[in-house]
């Protein structure tokens, strides 16, 4: 896994912040990786963090309107500050009421997921002045090139130009031989 300081060191300022973290990006640029290395740095100094991802059955058989959101919350929180991350939680309707009831309840909230959902006018009109918003985006070659190196494959930068840098659509990778 690449880790994303440049977003990651952006978004450190924030962490115990009120104000809700909007993490957007295109389809497959890595958002869902910078939630989970926001989740694995914030786990270094507390245990009250709520991970909830919407891609996941699971949770959206339990969760299917806000309020659910704020149950599971409420039930699974300890005292203190409590992290509460929503990955694509778009999928949920009202999601952007359950964010504002959860930062008055001494939450930090972090959002990721696609940008036209989550920063729709009813939810900029909703939460304005109440979020600040991070764009990631697809590799750059060298995060690729070290990307490949993890897997022990190879990227030209032909490759890059025609598949860009989402890590997902670097099928043209080769193995070392």
């Amino acid at each position: 896994m690449i880790i994303r300081e440049k977003y990651i060191s952006e978004i450190r300022n924030f962490y115990d912040s009120d104000l809700i973290k909007i993490i957007t990006g295109i389809r497959r640029c890595g958002k869902s990786v910078v939630m989970e290395q926001i989740r694995n740095e914030l786990s270094e100094k507390s245990d009250n963090i709520i991970y909830l991802d919407f891609d996941d059955r699971a949770v959206t058989r339990q969760i299917q309107k806000w309020e659910d959101i704020v149950d599971r919350v409420e039930e699974k929180r300890k005292k203190g500050l409590c992290y509460v991350l929503l990955d694509e939680v778009q999928e949920i309707d009202g999601w952007h009421y359950a964010c504002r009831s959860l930062r008055r309840e001494y939450c930090s909230v972090f959002v990721a997921g696609s940008n036209s959902k989550l920063l729709s006018k009813e939810f900029v009109k909703e939460l304005s002045g109440r979020y600040v918003s991070f764009r990631i985006r697809p590799f750059v070659y060298c995060e690729l090139q070290e990307y490949a190196k993890q897997l022990n494959k190879e990227v030209s930068v032909i490759d890059y130009l025609i598949w860009g840098g989402s890590p997902k659509g670097s099928n043209s990778m080769t193995n070392h031989h």
